[in-house]
């Protein structure tokens, strides 16, 4: 009986390990969003207004931070989905949402704080200082 449980440790022990080893590699493969975006949003009603995008895609999912001059926010959601980002964040001045396609390296599209304010953005990936030629 002593060796029937060693047996079923044994082949327990090996399961566990193969669980393991086979869902390291499906991780999610790190996106092209993912990255830090300098980015500047348009409107009629106020100055051209700078940002930064900080923002870790895996799949269709997408984490991120809002920074303007006002702060650093985190998403209260995000996504990427059919090649459109859309991020909705919670500021001090609204909720904003911002949604986006990356075209040619560059991240563009429409954002607006309610029904108050809206207007176009683009962005370009900063290149990280090791990366720099």
């Amino acid at each position: 009986m002593r060796s029937a449980w060693t047996l079923v440790g044994i082949f327990l022990g090996l399961a566990a390990t193969a669980n393991v080893a086979f869902a390291k590699g499906k991780e999610p493969k790190q996106g092209r969003l993912t990255g830090t975006w300098e980015c500047v949003a348009h409107s009629s009603a106020q100055n051209d207004m700078q940002f930064t995008l900080k923002l870790a895609q895996a799949d269709d999912t997408v984490n991120g931070t809002f920074i303007n001059s006002s702060g650093e926010y985190r998403f209260s959601s995000a996504s990427y989905e059919k090649g459109m980002l859309e991020a909705h964040v919670k500021t001090p001045e609204g909720s904003y949402v911002i949604t986006g396609r990356l075209l040619r390296g560059q991240l563009s599209g429409h954002w607006s704080r309610g029904q108050e304010v809206e207007g176009g953005w683009e962005g370009t990936k900063s290149v990280p200082a090791n990366r720099q030629p």
